[in-house]
């Protein structure tokens, strides 16, 4: 006998001084376990034959994640044909047999399908939810001639990736970590590294800017748990961080799985995307600025011209008022000495001179490199960027809009920033025009007010003489009132003459209006109303103008009555030619420089007989020509007026 027995002590096989064994696991996770080590596919279907669980063979076998696969139904896993088949052995199944099998195929996401022997069987026990089934899917063995297809395939595909012109990176998940397998000649360019400094790489710490690791690794899981993903994405490439669109593919689904990552780049993109609201958004605040009726102009044209700054990236904005050869500063912003309201120069030493003289706006991205160097402009201001656009007053050049800096611009000005340039000087001529139109209104009003006043007291006082000599008349039957009640008459037509005659002679002409009146001819005919013998007249040489001849016959009657009222009927005129226009002056008192302003409106007069409107006529009347009419001294200490800006003729 052995002598463990002689002994009385236990069997050897009985242990008893050995370790127990481990205790088994949870029954759920003990199965899970089974499954998941099985070589074979493994599917758990649920009561309506959608997959709810699939062990990592089946999830290589079709090319699909985890996450992609739950879910899935027998048609999307066998096709059509072949899932009626399926779901009648699961049908069996559930019905009380322990086993049902099928002959049918697998359908991987890439590749021809993949035959199989299909076994469904019954979930024991109360694992999973009721009627739940397992199914057991034996492959077939690759022919050869499969696997060569598949050979093919992936040759093709790397083929595909390295000519491609976008960057591709071939990449391997390893602990939820891209690391790279491979690139082409496109992503070695993009991200200036070689091959060998990608191969083997954390994908994502080597292209990715620290603060954005996390969203890297982010699309990763993404990838694993997806099986592809699309994003936006900044990387750091040989140019700097730029924007890529992302498309990210995983080809297998092993403990290693591997895929492509294709980057486009769509930095233009970003960049038009944002120039685009940059612009919609500069847009919207020249409208509001704009559009703010309670904000004067001046205040607008303050904000105006700081957002062209911002929109523009340029220090400098300045809106000026150009007159007799001269660019006065009226609003701007910088710091430019020489660009700050009420500074002025030369129009022949400013980049504006240019500006006017050509029909659209003047851009000029880089002074120097465009041949400024050694211009007035240039030496002076010393800008290298400059963009300007005339503003027009009634078709009439008031100044310019501009914006400058004093370095060259990195790029030139595009179309949508010389447009945004060109509503804000087409506002400010709008605002002007419209600021004219509502002070020559306020005038007309004025006059308005004023022919209301001289009607009520200028044709009332001869209106009542006329009056009182008529009812004497009528009582004494004397006659000889007669001649009073004609002068009165006469004074009333001569007033209601001079109030017409400042109606109509203001209304603006228009170029169809006007012809070339041949003033020594109308001199002529207006001396002949005069009909003052003692008065004396001398024409030297006086042009042919362009006019209206009415309205200018009645300018010549006003001037020429004007001298013998105030200077007597023994006065002397002289009328003469000037560059654009011409010259009416007298030998008699003269006018007080402190009057001068005062006897050309309505109204005014040294007369007590007089309806002051004389002048104001003659004024009426160069304004609605568009000329200019001065006052001044005469070679013989008499009045003199000067009317220029018309178009004259010498010939």
């Amino acid at each position: 006998m052995p002598a463990s027995e002689t002994q009385g002590g236990p069997p050897p096989d009985d242990h008893t001084d050995a370790e127990p064994p481990p205790p088994l696991p949870e029954q759920s996770d003990f199965a899970d376990a089974v499954l998941a080590a099985m070589p074979d596919p493994v599917f758990v279907f649920g009561p309506q034959n959608t997959l709810a669980w699939g062990n990592p063979p089946l999830r290589q076998a079709v090319g699909h994640s985890a996450a992609a696969l739950r879910g899935k139904s027998l048609p999307e896993l066998f096709g059509k044909g072949d899932a009626a088949a399926v779901e009648q052995a699961l049908d069996a199944v559930r019905a009380g047999r322990d086993t049902a099998t099928a002959e049918v195929a697998l359908l991987p996401r890439e590749g021809p399908p993949r035959p199989c022997t299909f076994t469904a069987r019954p979930l024991s026990g109360d694992v999973g939810p009721p009627n739940c089934v397992v199914g057991i899917a034996r492959m077939a063995p690759l022919s050869t001639a499969q696997d060569e297809t598949l050979r093919l395939e992936r040759d093709r595909l790397a083929a595909l990736y390295t000519g491609l012109p976008s960057p591709v990176v071939h990449y391997e998940v390893q602990g939820g970590v891209a690391i790279a397998r491979g690139a082409n000649v496109a992503f070695e360019e993009a991200f200036g590294v070689s091959r060998s400094e990608v191969v083997g790489h954390d994908l994502d710490a080597l292209l990715a800017p620290d603060e954005r690791l996390s969203q890297a690794e982010t699309l990763t899981r993404r990838a694993v748990e997806e099986g592809s993903v699309q994003a936006e994405v900044i990387r750091e490439t040989n140019e700097g961080r730029r924007h890529f669109r992302l498309n990210s593919v995983l080809f297998s689904d092993s403990e290693t799985p591997e895929g492509y990552a294709i980057y486009t780049d769509i930095t233009e993109q970003k960049e038009r995307e944002q120039t685009l609201r940059d612009e919609q958004a500069a847009l919207r605040s020249m409208y509001r600025i704009t559009a703010d009726q309670n904000a004067p102009f001046d205040d607008k044209v303050r904000r105006l011209i700081e957002l062209g700054c911002t929109y523009l990236d340029l220090p400098y904005g300045f809106l000026t008022r150009i007159s007799d050869g001269t660019q006065h500063i009226l609003q701007a912003t910088g710091d430019h000495p020489l660009l700050q309201p009420g500074k002025s120069c030369p129009l022949s030493e400013s980049y504006c001179r240019t500006t006017v003289e050509q029909e659209t706006l003047l851009a000029v991205q880089d002074a120097a490199a465009a041949g400024w160097t050694g211009d007035p402009a240039h030496e002076k201001f010393g800008l290298r960027t400059y963009i300007g656009s005339q503003i027009l007053v009634d078709g009439t050049l008031y100044g310019t809009l501009c914006f400058a800096a004093s370095d060259a611009r990195p790029t030139a000005f595009t179309e949508r920033e010389r447009t945004f340039v060109e509503l804000m000087s087409r506002w400010a001529s709008y605002e002007l025009e419209h600021r004219r139109a509502t002070e020559q209104l306020e005038r007309q009003n004025e006059r308005l007010d004023n022919f209301a006043g001289l009607v009520a007291h200028d044709l009332r006082n001869p209106l009542n003489v006329a009056k009182g000599r008529l009812e004497l008349v009528e009582d004494t039957e004397d006659l000889s009132h007669l001649s009073a009640i004609d002068r009165a008459l006469a004074r009333m037509d001569e007033i209601i003459e001079d109030l017409l005659a400042i109606t109509w002679g203001g209304q603006k002409l228009s170029n169809e209006d006007l012809e070339y009146c041949d003033l020594a001819s109308l001199i002529a005919s207006c001396w002949e109303r005069v009909d003052v013998p003692e008065a004396g007249l001398v024409a030297d040489d006086p042009p042919r103008v362009r006019a209206d001849a009415n309205r200018l016959q009645r300018l010549l009657e006003n001037l020429f009555r004007n001298a013998i009222e105030h200077g007597g009927e023994d006065v002397t005129l002289r009328i003469g030619a000037l560059d654009d226009g011409f010259f009416v002056e007298d030998d008699g008192p003269g006018i007080p420089s402190d009057q001068q302003e005062e006897v050309l409106k309505a109204g005014y007069s040294s007369d007590e007989e007089g309806t002051g409107l004389g002048l104001s006529i003659v004024k009426t009347i160069v304004d609605a020509h568009g000329w200019s009419l001065a006052l001044t001294e005469g070679r013989d200490g008499g009045a003199r007026f000067e009317v220029t800006g018309a178009e004259v003729d010498r010939e």
